[in-house]
């Protein structure tokens, strides 16, 4: 049962001796809750406190630090200031200036060039925009969207919050001390505090509980509203609460990134069926040889020595835009790494010139540009839905966001070791984006606004952005997953977890058969339709689309009137598109991206209606679905299916 009185009006009006009834009686509350639901919570407050203690006096309620002998909340005039500055910060975070309100990206119409994404996107947002759209945004009263608290400071301010709001969309609390959050156990109905949200969405963090994965699942489970709005409270500032906020951030950032589009999937498709592939990368073995990955980073032209005076001692991937520098150098790489649909490709490749240099490269790559090289090895490349149409037996992992990401996840799994050059994954002040020489001509040597300091590799003016930030952690991730036996990192850039920061003058390559090496390579890459390599006929695909339709479709006809409503009806179909990209990544990806642009569209149109009822707002993104979903498949069925109907 909770406590009909409010807390303040408990910790207002109440005794000293009421007061510690109360907390003991909440604190013994939430043990209860815990045990059942979070046993590691549960364990970690039976502990002693080390540090800090809740007070209960004539002065007030405040915290004692026990071991530096202060008290949290200052004294004035005698009478403890712990529950005025509670009051003040639970009051209105909608306006509150100590609250921080963190809204994604504006919104934004997709335009021409998306020819179906268009239809879902930027109709809906003339439908707002036709029905009293407003440029602020409007939540209604009784509703909190994403709450992230990076402190409690006993708590006091989140309980009048759960009992003000009859919804929190959800929530995570970052404590950097057990003994704090054990405060805030007296004060903090936590069963009350889950019940308001949808399916319990509470994450709690304690110490060093603030793991990035966490972190990440937090925004993916909830990926659309989560990046469309959260207010942040930082109750203390602390080196490890700006920390815990800085991951935070990144990760947010990070979320709103790469989520492609019906558009780009289909392009990859065209251009995988439209190009004969007779050579692709069936299996995958270590060569006894290094591999070189060399990425178009600035730090590059400090290393094109370094690479030309080993090139018979490592093989050497040339990644995107990094082959102009190596040619300049006089280096011819082993293989030239590209991964874009883009149909400009072909005309960059040419003018660099690729010549007769074999070019490894994901199916996805623009026809034009496979029709370059003199010499073409082939991958299917995870995370797109070309790369997972007829279910191949071998995908490579890792490979995004960046070209340089393929390269180092390809040398993973090939080469025994790995060498990274001008793979920076960040910009070091004062140079330039890119190496001398390359595609992207001369360039301003400028860091962007949205850019973060980083820890450097061997510098300390390194500075990251989501796109080097996703990049840096992919290329962790493969380190950690495809282990070879040593990755040597001699870029000046961001420091990358798992490869060794090294100057080129301090080692020294052993002599390697690089021929043998390099026909070990090639002889990895065969015909796959000999090799039984593609495992689902394309028209299975039939019924399972209009399947993953229809589930779809039963979720927006779920009754949606207000926007607390909405939030949840959102999140429960990003969630079914996630699952269908776990279960069938070719639909889930194929269709992922551009319906999850119109989910992000739906939400934040939502907040600039200045009304609660979302009845008008939901009907039109329902008719807006099936309108967009039958062009859709439309198209799917005349560029893909009819090739394959006989």
């Amino acid at each position: 049962m909770h406590n009909t009185q409010g807390i303040l009006q408990i910790l207002k009006t109440s005794t000293p001796e009421m007061i510690e009834s109360f907390c003991n009686k909440r604190f013994q509350q939430n043990l209860a809750f815990f045990q059942v639901d979070y046993p590691n919570l549960f364990n970690a407050l039976q502990t002693p406190a080390k540090e800090y203690q809740l007070y209960i006096g004539q002065e007030g309620i405040n915290i004692i630090n026990f071991v530096q002998k202060t008290l949290m909340f200052p004294l004035v005039n005698g009478k403890s200031t712990m529950l005025e500055i509670h009051e003040n910060c639970a009051y209105n975070p909608p306006i509150n200036e100590k609250w921080h309100r963190i809204f994604g990206s504006k919104l934004e119409k997709m335009g021409e060039n998306f020819t179906f994404s268009k239809i879902l996107v930027d109709e809906i947002i003339d439908f707002m925009r036709a029905n009293g759209g407003i440029e602020t945004y409007h939540l209604p009263s009784d509703f909190m969207p994403s709450l992230n608290l990076f402190g409690l400071g006993g708590g006091i301010f989140l309980q009048i919050l759960a009992e003000r709001y009859t919804f929190i969309h959800n929530f995570f609390i970052f404590e950097e001390s057990l003994d704090l959050f054990r405060i805030a156990c007296f004060f903090v109905d936590f069963p009350m505090l889950f019940s308001k949200t949808q399916d319990k969405a509470g994450y709690i963090f304690l110490e060093n509980m603030m793991e990035r994965d966490y972190i990440n699942h937090f925004f993916l489970t909830r990926k659309i509203s989560t990046s469309a709005i959260r207010f942040e409270l930082m109750f203390y500032q602390t080196p490890i609460n700006i920390n815990a906020r800085d991951v935070v951030y990144e990760m947010h950032a990070q979320s709103l990134r790469g989520w492609g589009t019906f558009e780009d999937e289909m392009r990859g498709i065209v251009n995988k069926t439209s190009y004969p592939i007779t050579s692709m990368l069936t299996e995958v073995k270590r060569v006894n040889a290094p591999i070189c990955v060399v990425a178009n980073g600035p730090s590059l032209d400090s290393l094109l020595p370094f690479i030309k005076a080993n090139t018979k001692k490592m093989i050497i991937f040339s990644c995107g835009t990094a082959l102009k520098p190596l040619l300049k150098a006089g280096i011819k790489p082993d293989f030239q790494i590209e991964i874009e649909r883009h149909d400009f490709l072909g005309d960059v490749l040419k003018s660099a010139p690729l010549g007769k240099i074999p070019l490894l490269c994901a199916s996805v790559l623009d026809k034009n540009a496979k029709e370059v090289a003199k010499e073409i090895y082939m991958f299917e490349r995870d995370g797109s839905s070309a790369a997972n149409l007829n279910a191949p037996k071998l995908k490579i992992q890792f490979t995004a966001p960046l070209v340089g990401n393929a390269g180092a996840a390809l040398a993973c799994y090939l080469g025994s070791d790995v060498i990274l050059c001008g793979l920076d994954c960040g910009y070091k002040k004062g140079a330039k984006k890119h190496a001398k020489n390359s595609y992207y001509g001369e360039e301003e040597a400028t860091i962007p606004e949205d850019a973060f300091l980083v820890v450097g590799n061997f510098s300390n003016d390194i500075y990251s952005d989501p796109l080097f930030s996703l990049s840096r952690m992919a290329l962790e991730e493969a380190f950690k997953a495809l282990k070879p036996f040593h990755i040597l990192n001699l870029s000046d850039g961001a420091k990358i977890d798992g490869a060794t920061p090294i100057h080129h003058e301090d080692f020294e390559l052993k002599t390697i058969d690089k021929k043998s090496a390099l026909k070990q390579i090639k002889s990895l890459f065969k015909d796959p339709y000999k090799e039984g390599f593609y495992t689902k006929d394309t028209q299975k695909y039939h019924f399972e689309i209009l399947a993953f339709k229809n589930k779809i479709q039963d979720t927006f006809k779920h009754k949606v009137t207000s926007k607390k409503e909405l939030f949840w009806a959102i999140d429960a179909i990003y969630q079914t598109i996630a699952k269908e990209a776990e279960k069938n990544p070719f639909i889930g990806i194929l269709f992922g991206g551009t319906l999850s642009h119109f989910l992000y569209a739906i939400v934040l149109a939502s907040l600039h209606l200045p009304h609660d009822n979302m009845e008008g707002l939901w009907e039109e993104s329902q008719k807006l679905y099936e309108k967009g979903m039958e062009k859709m498949l439309q198209y799917l069925h005349q560029t893909l299916f009819a090739k394959v109907e006989h």
